[in-house]
């Protein structure tokens, strides 16, 4: 783990050492080729105790390659992590952090109450939505 996930970590109140690290590179398909470098990397991390996965978007150029693609890809490998909550942390100095949430609530992420807002970033460097994996119907 860097210096810079443990400080992420630290913001966001993440004390389990058994925390796991993914380094995750999207691509992007021009003419069904796909380009030589990665058009976005995103840091995620999965709590395997409470089966809680964390997508962070530490900036604007990681946000704008967060595709609609990226998401399902990313979801897909928590859910094959056996994830049954994923987290978008978008951390709050990247511009038009707002609205950005708000697109997420159109494909099933919800608000996060006070409460489990203040136990993952008591330092607020997040704005934080939710999405269960897995409802109370499957089990």
């Amino acid at each position: 783990m860097s210096p810079d996930d443990e400080i992420l970590l630290t913001e966001l109140t993440f004390d389990n050492k058994d925390m796991m690290t993914y380094e995750i590179s999207s691509v992007i398909l021009v003419a069904e080729r796909e380009q030589a470098n990665p058009f976005g990397k995103f840091r995620c991390f999965m709590d395997p105790t409470t089966k809680e996965f964390f997508i962070e978007i530490p900036n604007e150029g990681t946000m704008n390659a967060f595709t609609q693609s990226a998401l399902l890809n990313i979801l897909g490998l928590a859910e094959g992590a056996g994830a049954e909550t994923v987290y978008i942390c978008i951390r709050k100095t990247v511009n038009r952090q707002e609205a950005y949430l708000r697109n997420f609530l159109f494909v099933g992420f919800e608000k996060l109450t006070e409460k489990e807002q203040k136990k993952i970033s008591m330092t607020r460097t997040h704005g934080i939505l939710k999405c269960a994996l897995k409802s109370e119907d499957d089990e």
